[in-house]
């Protein structure tokens, strides 16, 4: 079963995800192939409601506008819910709970509290809510000077080479970065929790129907604590 996108009245088609692919463990390359936990998420709600879905690999910050042009379908790409993108889009249940936090220089001075951003230049993902968060620091505190990157690469680049203080990122994508790249770390403060979930148009109720229940049955599931083990365990 596949699921029709809006076309010609009884033309079935596929769904198209849109997905930022730089987002370990989440959703990110593998070759010419988009891997991570959230693409077998997918692929278990593809299972469970009959739905073939396809996915579409883009700049997080052109998601939403592909979105609401109908040039995709639905986003899974590590979206956090908020009350500011609710106005355009359904969000499905949560699937995954994230904090905000920030990564610094190895040698940098540890961030302990907001007031220790003051004067700092921040690195963000551009349309994420870190980027949300880092425009706020700029009106609320003195001297923060906000640089946005279209991809996590780009900014822990910057990073390393010092063009930039701190940056601003999801608990897990700073985990895997530390990772896989030498002189970064931790800071202390942690913002704030957030929610992950998929966004669709207001239209696909239908849709956000069949994936709320195929979630709810999911995340009982011994699946769902593979890939938790898999990807991020």
């Amino acid at each position: 079963m596949m699921l029709a996108c809006g076309k010609k009245e009884g033309e079935v088609e596929e769904v198209i995800v849109g997905t930022a692919p730089n987002f370990v463990p989440f959703e990110y390359m593998d070759g010419d192939k988009i891997i991570g936990f959230d693409v077998e998420l997918l692929d278990e709600i593809s299972k469970e409601t009959g739905v073939k879905f396809k996915m579409v690999g883009m700049d997080f910050s052109g998601l939403l506008p592909a979105l609401q042009t109908k040039k995709i379908d639905m986003i899974v790409s590590g979206m956090s819910v908020t009350e500011d993108r609710k106005k355009n889009v359904n969000f499905s249940n949560p699937y995954f709970t994230i904090s905000q936090v920030i990564m610094l220089g190895e040698n940098s001075k540890d961030i302990t509290k907001e007031e220790d951003i003051n004067g700092k230049k921040i690195g963000v993902v551009m349309g994420t809510t870190s980027d949300t968060l880092a425009d706020k620091f700029s009106k609320d505190l003195t001297g923060v000077e906000v640089i946005k990157y279209n991809k996590l690469y780009e900014a822990a680049l910057a990073l390393q080479g010092q063009k930039i203080d701190m940056i601003i990122l999801d608990n897990q994508q700073a985990k895997k970065t530390i990772e896989n790249n030498k002189g970064l770390k931790l800071a202390s403060y942690v913002l704030q929790s957030e929610d992950y979930a998929i966004a669709m148009g207001k239209d696909k109720t239908e849709l956000l129907k069949k994936i709320n229940t195929a979630l709810e049955k999911i995340l009982k599931s011994e699946k769902y604590d593979e890939l938790m083990k898999k990807y991020i365990d």
